[in-house]
């Protein structure tokens, strides 16, 4: 729509400045000779000008995103200096062409300022504009002049002290003594090192401020890396759920709207206290962009040649006191640029809603009823992920970083995208405080588990139910759950809801039944994502032995708020930046197939928003839980049924040998058998699982249970 507005306004702007030049009836037609002949009367000379200044302001209206302080100012400059030039040419020019403006405005103040007022105030309008549209620095300007002039006179001083000791060289030549000579001689040297020496200086610092002061930050408003993944976002139009209505944004609180500007000339400041640190430590580069965002401001800097990125890395900490920082975050390099990134946390934060997001047409519109709502970028940009092509996440973070807050945003964005027919939650807080408001929704498999045996219970079945999906699937020869879903709808059978699995804290979990629960979410995470069921796994603790190798090594997509130590943050990221963030739901993401992380902000959802959606989908439709994920004797079945089905042909062999010799590691088997260290690891599980073997201790020993 702006676009075509910006088309027939540039054709109406044409249109009047041709019909000022060509005033004839013939050329232009009645309307625009009056347009021509007015302007005449009432702009005069300027009548030529000022279509062209308003097919100006209209092209900078159209790039204008937001009207801010700078583009009202220019505004009003622009306006100024149009009126003084009218002034000025009702002044100069006597005749028919003075413009009815200027004459207007010249006689009424006339006999209160006198000509030579109204020329002040004309040239004083003048210099302003001037100043302000071009930016021009009268304290930069005059320091130029007196360093210019200084170096002249510095120049010309050395050239006549040289010339002097040249002179004074000859004569003592001629008249003293070889021993005078030489003193002469070695003070000479002396006083040319230390004219040099200066004057190498002084040349160095005439550079540096030129740079400096021509220098201007270039304020990014995208980032190409964000814009390339959301591109694969299909958007369209959503089709609404039959016989239920999903929640509106209304229930959500209003937005408050936040003043919070571009303050380029702190952010230039910002640019040279950050230049000028790192040259104290030998690091020349420059910074050739700036993102401005609700959080953090980041600075791109590429480093010269012959400097090295650890060398950067070392200087965080200095960097933070240099620029008055709490923490800042340096990431070097950015996968793909010549270029590291320092991330310096905002003086004031700006709140991101929740409600802003979800009307965003990025989400709205979004055909993937799995979107996901992460928060905002560093430039203050929607950023969304599609959860079926994680297809499953895992997250991390302390107390106080943001993570529940983040949790509740995928949880609303879920909720507000499909229907309790398309979408089934299990949610497990062993913790009993981050999901109990969500109780009774008509989305949920069973009531929001507490206890940890339960939650055990339920990711076993949970392998059941995909395993059952699997058989069905493959009944009908189809490989995923939207090719199912098709034909079940042509061949009215069973729909197969997605069903999201939830937990809150993992360790929780890995310390009750650490094997289990490691079991069950490998199985998921390796399997699950054709049947239509994805994992969201958080934990307060991301260390090795609650995020196991089995579990991150089927988890690519992972989400760190922020963490308490470096080494935590290598174990959720596989590398260090975690431990930067600033909380207030400040997180990193790395999306899957992509080696660098995206830093975010995650929205703001009040208790009493969620509620009000919550009480919404509850009026709608009563809960139906699923008991069946709750029965045990499943569970076991099928577990004895898949040991049994698949015991290995030495099972019985090795069981004797444990039980006769008393050994029973992996590498004795091995040895005895004759066989691989897979094939071996294998048969000691079997023998574990057939109560044969006790599970190893911490020190990795098994007792002998026969």
């Amino acid at each position: 729509m702006r676009e075509i507005l910006l088309v027939f306004a540039i054709a109406f702007f044409i249109f009047v400045e041709i019909s000022t030049i060509y005033i004839h009836q013939n050329s232009v037609g009645i309307l625009g000779y009056y347009f021509g002949f007015y302007s005449r009367e009432i702009f005069g000379y300027m009548a030529f000008v000022y279509p062209i200044i308003l097919l100006y302001l209209s092209y900078s209206i159209y790039k204008t995103e937001y009207f801010d302080k700078n583009f009202l100012k220019k505004f009003i400059i622009i306006v100024l200096l149009f009126v003084s030039i009218l002034m000025a040419q009702s002044l100069i020019f006597k005749n028919q062409l003075s413009g009815m403006v200027g004459d207007f405005l010249v006689t009424n103040l006339l006999s209160i300022f006198g000509p030579i007022g109204i020329w002040i105030f004309v040239l004083a309008t003048f210099s302003v504009s001037f100043i302000v549209l071009f930016d021009i620095r009268f304290e930069e300007m005059f320091f130029k002049i007196i360093r210019e002039t200084n170096l002249s006179i510095f120049k010309l001083r050395k050239k006549e002290k040289n010339d002097f000791n040249f002179d004074e060289l000859e004569l003592q030549n001629n008249s003293k003594n070889n021993t005078i000579n030489t003193v002469i001689e070695d003070l000479e040297e002396t006083n040319d090192e230390k004219l040099t020496f200066n004057f190498k200086n002084q040349d160095e610092i005439e550079i540096n401020e030129n740079k400096k002061s021509n220098s201007k930050t270039t304020i990014t408003k995208e980032l190409e890396e964000n814009k390339k993944l959301l591109n694969d976002i299909t958007l369209g139009n959503v089709i609404k759920p039959k016989g239920f209505t999903l929640p509106s944004t209304k229930l959500l609180n209003k937005v408050t709207k936040q003043n919070i500007q571009i303050n380029e000339a702190q952010i230039d400041e910002k640019v040279k206290d950050l230049l000028i640190k790192l040259k104290q430590f030998k690091i020349d580069g420059d910074v050739i962009k700036t993102y401005f965002g609700p959080i953090v401001t980041t600075f791109e800097f590429r480093p010269a040649a012959h400097v090295k990125v650890s060398k950067i890395l070392n200087l965080q900490d200095d960097l933070a006191m240099a620029l008055k920082a709490s923490t800042i975050r340096i990431q070097a390099p950015i996968p793909g640029k010549d270029v590291v990134g320092i991330e310096i946390p905002n003086e004031h934060f700006e709140t991101i809603y929740l409600k802003e997001l979800l009307e965003d047409e990025l989400f709205s519109k979004s055909t993937a009823p799995l979107t996901l709502v992460l928060g905002k970028d560093i430039v203050g940009n929607l950023f969304v992920t599609d959860l079926a092509k994680l297809p499953h996440l895992l997250i991390a973070g302390t107390t106080g970083s943001g993570k529940s807050v983040g949790i509740n945003a995928m949880i609303l964005s879920l909720l507000y995208k499909n229907s309790p027919d398309d979408l089934r939650l299990l949610m497990i807080d062993p913790k009993m405080l981050e999901f109990s408001m969500y109780n009774d929704i008509p989305h949920l498999l069973l009531p929001v588990i507490t206890d940890s045996k339960k939650a055990v219970i339920a990711l076993s079945n949970m392998v059941l139910e995909m395993e059952r999906r699997y058989k069905i699937m493959s009944t009908i020869k189809v490989k995923n759950i939207n090719g199912y879903n098709e034909k079940a709808a042509s061949q009215n059978l069973e729909k197969f809801p997605y069903i999201v699995v939830i937990i809150d804290e993992l360790a929780d979990l890995m310390m009750t039944s650490g094997k289990d629960v490691e079991y069950s979410i490998s199985r998921l995470s390796q399997m699950a994502r054709a049947s239509g069921i994805h994992l969201i796994v958080a934990t307060q603790r991301p260390s090795v032995d609650v995020v196991t190798g089995l579990i991150k090594a089927n988890l690519p997509s992972r989400i760190s708020y922020k963490v308490g130590q470096k080494i935590d943050s290598k174990v959720i990221l596989d590398s260090f930046g975690a431990e930067s963030l600033i909380g207030r739901g400040d997180m990193l993401f790395t999306p899957p197939g992509s080696s660098g992380l995206i830093r975010l902000h995650a929205p703001f959802s009040t208790e009493e928003e969620i509620d009000k959606i919550v009480n919404f989908l509850k009026a709608q439709r009563t809960v139906e839980y699923d008991e069946n994920f709750l029965k045990q004797e499943n569970s076991n079945i099928n577990s004895n049924e898949i040991f049994d089905d698949e015991l290995d042909e030495l099972y019985e062999d090795a069981k004797q040998i444990v039980i006769n010799d008393k050994k029973a590691s992996i590498s004795y088997l091995q040895r005895r058998l004759q066989i691989g260290y897979n094939r071996a690891a294998r048969i000691v599980e079997q023998l574990e699982f057939n109560q044969v073997l006790s599970e190893p201790n911490t020190k990795g020993a098994r007792e002998i249970l026969l």
